[in-house]
């Protein structure tokens, strides 16, 4: 029994001692005020979080899990003047496959295989919108040290599938798409 510990432990150690963890991720936060005139129509503000641990397999390819939190606070001007008010808060988990295609120097080119589900609380309502998707997302990273790098995604290619139980009827949305114009995130994540 002690044998196959130790030899437990030994393999544990090779496997740290040449592992290629990275831990990082990316922040976000918005604020907008829309007027006409002097009249304020809508405000808001959202923040996101969203820290990501990945492990390098080899040179080209990495696995990694990211966790998403987002909050939105918004304002508007409704009916007969009346504010509305709309808070919502969001989790999603999004493991990943990234496959380096290109490294030259300091940087490098990549794509990731993504597996995205969500969940979104609205203040008021009952149920949760839920959401899962599979999506490609290309991207670059530009190593600034042997130990940390700054990275950018940029657009995708998926598909997603929205799901809400309104009670008496469910509602569902089914999308598929190229978005390169406004899905752009940066980031940075710390080799260990």
């Amino acid at each position: 029994m002690k044998k196959i510990i130790m030899m437990a432990v030994m393999a544990v150690a090779a496997v740290s001692a040449n592992a290629q963890v990275w831990v990082g991720g990316s922040l976000g936060f918005n604020t907008e005020k829309a007027k006409f005139g002097d009249v304020e129509l809508s405000s808001g503000t959202s923040f996101e979080i969203s820290p990501e641990v990945g492990y390098n397999l080899n040179e080209k390819w990495a696995v990694a899990l990211a966790l998403g939190y987002s909050h939105n606070d918004n304002t508007t001007i409704g009916f007969a003047g009346q504010n509305v008010n709309g808070i919502s808060n969001q989790f999603s988990i999004k493991p990943y496959v990234r496959y380096t295609f290109v490294k030259s120097g300091n940087f490098s080119a990549f794509c990731e295989g993504v597996l995205d589900y969500s969940t979104m609380h609205i203040n008021g309502v009952e149920n949760n919108f839920n959401s899962w998707g599979i999506s490609v997302v290309p991207g670059i990273a530009y190593a600034i040290s042997p130990k940390v790098s700054l990275i950018a995604r940029i657009g995708e290619i998926g598909y997603q599938h929205d799901y809400f139980d309104a009670g008496v009827d469910n509602i569902t949305n089914n999308k598929f798409g190229v978005n390169l114009s406004n899905a752009i995130s940066f980031g940075a994540y710390v080799n260990l």
